[in-house]
């Protein structure tokens, strides 16, 4: 199991003095969402249902999850924890009366600490039939010796092991060991979660600690509504992956770059129009209509306006803007190369047509941020003024006949 370095920060938090059952209860949620990662389509998680948490899996299959919560130096899996012995009772429980299936349910313990036990150990290596009723074996010697006498067995467990060792529940409880496994943490449980839900959440990085944050609670929140309805606290998979794809969304739309500027007046339009703009004369090179070079000034204008404020209010940087170009004449040298080879056949002017229209058909963003769809074409209209980018194969040999 994967080792992330916990800083001292949560390791403070962590080592808290929080009671159990809320703790306890934090963890059900906290793992709820780590499963509801690895879900599917169909699934379904639920808390306090068959188990602390349990799964319903695509194939009918499911996961019945036991969770230990340890806030001390105790170790609920060693050979005579009662905790441990617990669970197994109530999972032997569940299958006589048939709230669950040995042929279909995975029984599993989480533990978020690192602890172990001889006897859970070798109960979760049994991964065969013949293994595990070997082991349940071993393990009764424990309890019991070969004359089948008791040995001296603690008040708190007493019951647990006398029920589990019971030779008419040796094979329901040799199936539940078969079907056993034991999954413990070296991390904090918080940390490994985060770590998990970094890895398997397509959301862009800057996006990644708020959507976490907001996806737990809403978790949290969903749980308690449903207590609150007197409804399973379970959630389907297709509803978690909903709600993070649009609170996802609704964090990429705060994080963009918002018009600012006035628009452009006729006025201002009709005045670049009649000035010696490069730009433009670009565009005229290409064939392009009238609209197409009403519609580049009034993008121009746009952008430019709307670049200056942005970068007084500090919305962006000179380092994030000259990336910003650096990336539109890249992107242009690319587009230009392609159309050089696939459109051969095409006249110089409806390449360079061909050529702007890819290139202000596409929008780039500001680093992570996103940009009105005015932005970007306008951009390329500032580079193709400075004669860093053109549209037209010649168009530098052009501007020198112009000159």
């Amino acid at each position: 199991m994967g080792k992330t370095k916990i800083t001292s920060e949560e390791k403070r938090l962590s080592n808290t003095h929080v009671p159990d059952k809320v703790y306890a209860y934090s963890l059900q949620v906290r793992h709820a969402l780590y499963e509801l990662l690895s879900c599917k389509d169909n699934e379904t998680v639920s808390i306090e249902v068959l188990d602390d948490i349990s799964i319903k899996k695509d194939d009918g299959k499911v996961e019945a999850i036991q969770l230990k919560s340890v806030l001390s130096n105790s170790n609920p899996i060693s050979n005579r924890a009662p905790d441990l012995w617990k669970t197994l009772y109530n999972w032997l429980l569940s299958v006589k009366h048939g709230e669950l299936g040995t042929e279909n349910t995975m029984f599993k313990l989480f533990l978020n600490v690192e602890r172990s036990g001889y006897i859970a150990d070798l109960f979760s290596c049994a991964d065969n039939i013949e293994k595990a009723e070997e082991a349940w074996e071993k393990a009764r010697l424990e309890f019991f010796d070969e004359d089948n006498n008791e040995r001296s067995l603690g008040s708190q467990y007493a019951l647990y092991i006398r029920s589990f060792f019971n030779t008419g529940n040796r094979t329901l409880a040799c199936k539940i060991i078969q079907k056993f496994s034991l999954q413990t943490t070296e991390d904090n449980h918080t940390v490994l979660l985060y770590d998990k839900f970094c890895e398997i959440a397509v959301i862009p990085e800057d996006l990644m600690e708020n959507v976490f944050i907001f996806m737990l609670g809403w978790v949290d929140k969903k749980t308690s509504e449903l207590i609150e309805a007197g409804r399973p606290m379970s959630i389907r998979y297709k509803e978690f992956r909903a709600q993070l794809v649009a609170i996802t969304r609704e964090f990429n739309q705060k994080l963009s770059l918002k018009e600012l500027a006035t628009l452009p007046t006729d006025d201002q339009i009709k005045d670049e129009y009649d000035a010696p703009r490069k730009y433009i004369k670009q565009l005229e090179f290409v064939e392009s209509d009238y609209t197409d070079k009403l519609k580049a000034i009034s993008d121009y204008l746009r952008a430019s306006t709307n670049r200056s404020i942005w970068a007084k209010r500090g919305d962006i940087s000179e380092k994030s803007l000259s990336a910003y170009e650096e990336e539109l004449i890249t992107k242009w040298e690319n587009k230009k190369r392609i159309i050089n080879l696939t459109h051969r056949g095409f006249s110089p002017e409806d390449q360079g047509k061909l050529l702007y229209l890819q290139c202000k058909d596409e929008n780039v963003n500001v680093d992570f941020l996103s940009v009105p769809g005015f932005f970007t074409p306008g951009c390329y209209h500032a580079l193709s003024d400075e004669l860093a980018i053109g549209w037209h194969p010649d168009y530098i040999k052009l501007f020198k006949r112009e000159c």
